[in-house]
């Protein structure tokens, strides 16, 4: 399994094959669909093929999308503690230009840790870790045998533990998994060292 880059305007979306489908990990800036169109395009992508999304926290190069993948049949998993940002997030992003208000579906919110459901929603193992570190609201997503999708969680070892205690508690619980890989919001993909 590989995660297919769907990235631009400096931010990293990835597009994971579950099956015949894919899930889709973060969506852009309000207004720019059409870029991710053409991301799906240019990788072979139908916008059918898109089952899923999960957004790695509520800032708009994450989230900005979401409500209108939704509109196209497209389900937004959210982690059950993520869940309690989405109206402070839905305010502080009304006023960008083209965004459109993210309805929250109760049977898609997900526990996080919970591999169980996890799989047998989304088709692939894996798992919704709380990552707190950039924001309160920050996940990762383990895609188990792939990586970790840790959004901006700011990177390990470019940032002073002293000032982020948060995000050495959310890098040691990502160290904990066996997954190697990580897939920043930004930069390149790198290997965890232990």
């Amino acid at each position: 399994m590989n995660a297919i880059h769907l990235g631009y305007d400096s931010t990293n979306y990835y597009a994971i094959p579950c099956g015949k489908k894919y899930l889709l990990i973060d969506a852009g800036m309000p207004g720019t669909l059409g870029k991710m169109k053409s991301q799906w395009r240019r990788c072979g992508i139908d916008a059918g093929d898109i089952r899923h999304l999960i957004v790695t926290h509520f800032h708009p190069d994450h989230c900005g999308i979401a409500q209108e993948l939704q509109s196209m049949g497209i389900d937004l998993i959210v982690g059950r503690m993520q869940s309690e940002y989405a109206d402070l997030a839905n305010k502080s992003m009304a006023k960008l230009p083209g965004f459109r208000e993210i309805v929250l579906k109760p049977h898609n919110l997900l526990d996080e840790n919970d591999k169980f459901a996890f799989e047998k929603r989304i088709g692939v193992p894996g798992y919704i870790l709380h990552t707190p570190g950039h924001s309160d609201d920050s996940i990762s997503i383990v895609i188990e045998g792939l990586g970790v999708f840790t959004g901006d969680l700011p990177p390990w070892g470019l940032m002073s533990m002293e000032s982020n205690e948060e995000a050495e508690r959310s890098w040691s619980l990502i160290r904990s998994t066996n997954e190697r890989r990580v897939f920043p919001g930004h930069g390149d993909s790198f290997e965890l060292r232990v």
